[in-house]
């Protein structure tokens, strides 16, 4: 209680705080020269208009998710959130005003704003650390899942347990790991010691026992969905007789506009980013002399090859031995080429294979033939995230890494195609924009 208390309290105060500053400045510089003919009204829209837009990129950052984050996180969740929702109402003063307002005052706003969040982030771990203690927290994961390790397809409970610790230590405080050979009976007890559980590919008759004693002893537990789970979220309810049915809806294939938005974003971005990709071509061309693009035979909507265009990251021939996935500190990566990739610049090219029709803005990225064979042969699924175009971004490259394992980003795709739609796809163009900054999300294998 006393933890969720704080939690709330501080939740509000940290957009209590930016709006605060944003309205002292509004009223103080640009109000009057935007509204100067109905000055109350146009400060009290554009103070409505600010937080609501203040809130709804703050949602999408995860801007208020302040306990289960690390503070660099918050912050450049934070820097994006009043980054965005100041920029959008300086234009709005310059587009009524018709003239352009001094950016100063907006400049040092957002200054104190960010420096207020860090502090008020720096105070709320201080107190969590000191006076209210990570959940309790047991694994138990299904052992036989996890001895099946062909091709490295499956994650194991030791990495599993390490992304947790690593990224939620402030969360989870993980007590003990159990595999699900032990009895149904000594893991229920395992439950009355702990406040959360979480269950990792364990049985379907087990997972279901522990639903029911978790939900009866008013415990959190989290799973990791099967595959079925996810395809599942497309099928819809049938009373036809007096057993409840579940009917499988229509494959699901790119709704309309899609190819739209992809063209539009595509020709945009390309003159945008055009600067930056001259620079790049110039810089690997001088550093060995090397051509300037990759290209790699890939796979599309409905099996379709194509040839997937990057620049070059690495040194010339460096499959010549054949492929490897490029690992931390790779020597085969050149100079330019860690920096293109750490700035995911290296896959701008691939704004061409969208316009030509072989890629979209947003799906499942598209894997290199010899992958696509393999992985069907371990996961007959891996075959469904073919009905739609790969993508430059999309669920598995935000909310997944590099080396997240295949069986885990097929779940990722599988959910993106079972929800897609135009206001999905904008929403995850612009989590892409947080993801370039992380690095953590280019971390080799």
């Amino acid at each position: 209680m006393k933890r969720d208390l704080f939690l709330k309290f501080m939740k509000a105060l940290i957009p209590f705080w930016n709006i605060i500053i944003f309205c002292y400045v509004w009223v103080l510089y640009y109000n009057e020269q935007t509204f100067s003919a109905f000055w109350l009204r146009g400060m009290l829209i554009s103070i409505v208009l600010y937080a609501l837009i203040y809130y709804a990129f703050g949602r999408l950052y995860n801007a208020f998710k302040i306990h289960s984050s690390s503070i660099s996180e918050l912050m450049l969740s934070q820097l994006l959130t009043i980054g965005m929702s100041d920029f959008i109402l300086y234009m709005m003063c310059y587009l009524i005003h018709m003239r352009r307002a001094s950016l100063l005052p907006g400049l040092l706003a957002a200054a104190v704003q960010l420096a207020g969040t860090l502090a008020l982030l720096a105070a709320n771990k201080s107190y969590f650390a000191r006076y209210i203690p990570a959940r309790k927290t047991i694994v138990i994961y299904g052992a036989k899942k996890q001895r099946k390790k062909a091709d490295n397809i499956e994650t194991s409970i030791e990495e599993f347990v390490r992304k947790l610790e690593k990224k939620h230590a402030g969360l989870f405080e993980i007590r003990e790991v159990y595999p699900d050979t032990c009895s149904a009976g000594e893991l229920l007890e395992k439950l009355a010691c702990c406040d959360t559980v979480i269950l990792c590919h364990v049985s379907q008759a087990l997972r279901r026992e522990i639903l029911a004693a978790g939900a009866a002893a008013g415990k959190n537990v989290y799973i990791t969905p099967k595959l079925e789970d996810i395809l599942l979220t497309n099928y819809e309810y049938r009373y036809m007789i007096d057993t409840p049915l579940l009917e499988s809806g229509s494959m699901r294939r790119e709704y309309r506009g899609k190819r739209a938005l992809d063209i539009g974003i595509s020709l945009f971005m390309l003159v945008i980013f055009s600067p930056f990709m001259l620079l790049t071509a110039i810089c690997i061309r001088l550093e060995d002399g090397g051509p300037v693009f990759y290209r790699q035979k890939r796979v599309t909507l409905d099996g379709r090859e194509f040839d997937i265009l990057k620049f070059r990251s690495m040194i010339v021939d460096a499959e010549k031995q054949g492929y490897k996935p490029a690992a931390t500190k790779d020597s085969r990566i050149t100079k330019t080429g860690s920096v293109i990739r750490a700035t995911r610049i290296d896959e701008l090219p691939q704004l061409l294979n969208i316009l030509k029709g072989d890629m979209s803005i947003v799906g499942p990225r598209p894997e290199r033939i010899e992958h696509v064979k393999k992985y069907t042969e371990s996961l007959p699924e891996f075959a469904y995230r073919l009905r739609v175009r790969g993508g430059l971004t999309g669920y598995a490259q935000i909310y997944g890494k590099y080396n997240t394992s295949a069986e885990d980003k097929l779940k990722m795709d599988l959910m993106y195609i079972e929800k897609q739609s135009l206001l999905l796809d904008l929403q995850l163009i612009l989590l892409t924009v947080k993801v370039m900054f992380l690095p953590e999300s280019t971390e080799g294998f």
